[in-house]
């Protein structure tokens, strides 16, 4: 039976490539191509705050060109089977997640000693120009941007619309993770000054100085799911519910600058604020949407997010940590 299944869906598959060509299959088993007026998208990065922490894939194109220093690296999670930037290097999160020893729950970022080891593997030194990309949900190559921060690594951009928007300017894939000769890679600034602690968490709860933005999707937020490595339903008490995807239009890049401030601007004005979600990816993304197109200060992604937090209620009911829209059973 097994065997007969797997024969029609290979069958299938073949069809489904002859008739439709090799762009659906694309479609179905990687990257949605997406196709992106670039001189719109360079416009838009440039209203900006900090537009220099982004970049246009014709103007990623350019660079890799012109800069063999340029290091370009894809968060791309290799069961999903897209194909990557010609000549970039590739990580996934167990790359940079911190060893499964390290904390009694997962999801937790790896050292700044693992990092400089990760960075030393693929040639990086700290003057090194690195560009950040990802595919469909771009969060894990903010990730990355945020990590590359508490190295104090100055020089990096994201790919407004990853390699959807890559693939839709028709620019080359394959050939990805060259071989290179291997660095000392020293952080130039090992900080944690974009890290939100479980601490500051709960401080923040109770002080008006500061907003704390739930970036989960709405069935997490009010605990009717629980994702895999969170240890119960919940939210953070006080959080203001506002999804990562808010940030992002339909083709997968992100909104104006005028967009973003109206989602934003009048939540976080005057305000410190403590991004979470599970895991601290998709916070990530909206800590650098809050940083780097806002050009808001005191931003902080919470690194442990709603797997510490829920570790701390649930399994150790830890005193000071309290949940909303959840329960013990």
């Amino acid at each position: 039976m097994f065997k007969s299944t797997t024969s029609k869906l290979a069958l299938g598959v073949v069809a489904l490539v002859v008739v439709a060509g090799y762009p659906a299959y694309r479609y179905i088993f990687g990257a949605t191509v997406v196709d992106v007026n670039s001189t719109e998208q360079a416009q838009k990065i440039e209203d900006y705050a900090n537009p220099a922490a982004f970049t246009t894939p014709l103007q990623l194109a350019k660079m890799m060109k012109e800069d063999d220093k340029l290091i370009v690296i894809g968060a791309l999670n290799p069961a999903k089977g897209d194909t990557p930037i010609s000549g970039s290097f590739t990580f996934w999160r167990g790359d940079y997640s911190a060893q499964k020893s390290a904390y009694d729950y997962g999801g937790m970022r790896n050292t700044a000693e693992e990092m400089e080891d990760l960075l030393s593997r693929i040639g990086a030194s700290p003057d090194s120009p690195i560009v950040v990309y990802a595919a469909n949900k771009h969060h894990d190559a903010a990730r990355l941007y945020w990590q590359l921060g508490l190295l104090g690594h100055e020089n990096v951009k994201y790919l407004d619309g990853g390699l959807n928007a890559w693939l839709g300017a028709e620019l080359p894939v394959g050939n990805a993770n060259p071989t290179v000769e291997a660095t000392d890679y020293v952080a130039p600034n090992k900080n944690e000054t974009k890290l939100a602690t479980i601490e500051m968490v709960r401080n923040a709860i109770t002080d008006d100085d500061w907003v704390i933005i739930d970036t989960r999707g709405t069935d997490e937020f009010d605990g009717t799911s629980v994702k895999s490595g969170a240890y119960g339903p919940g939210a953070i008490p006080g959080a203001v519910h506002i999804n990562w995807t808010k940030a992002v239009n339909e083709d997968s890049t992100l909104k104006t600058a005028a967009e973003l401030k109206a989602l934003y601007g009048d939540l976080i004005k005057g305000k410190k604020v403590i991004s979470y979600c599970q895991s601290g990816v998709r916070s990530a993304h909206t800590t650098m949407v809050l940083e780097e197109v806002l050009g808001a200060t005191d931003v902080y992604n919470y690194d442990g997010s709603w797997i510490e937090w829920s570790h701390a209620f649930y399994e150790e009911g830890r005193e000071g940590i309290e949940i909303m829209n959840g329960g013990k059973s």
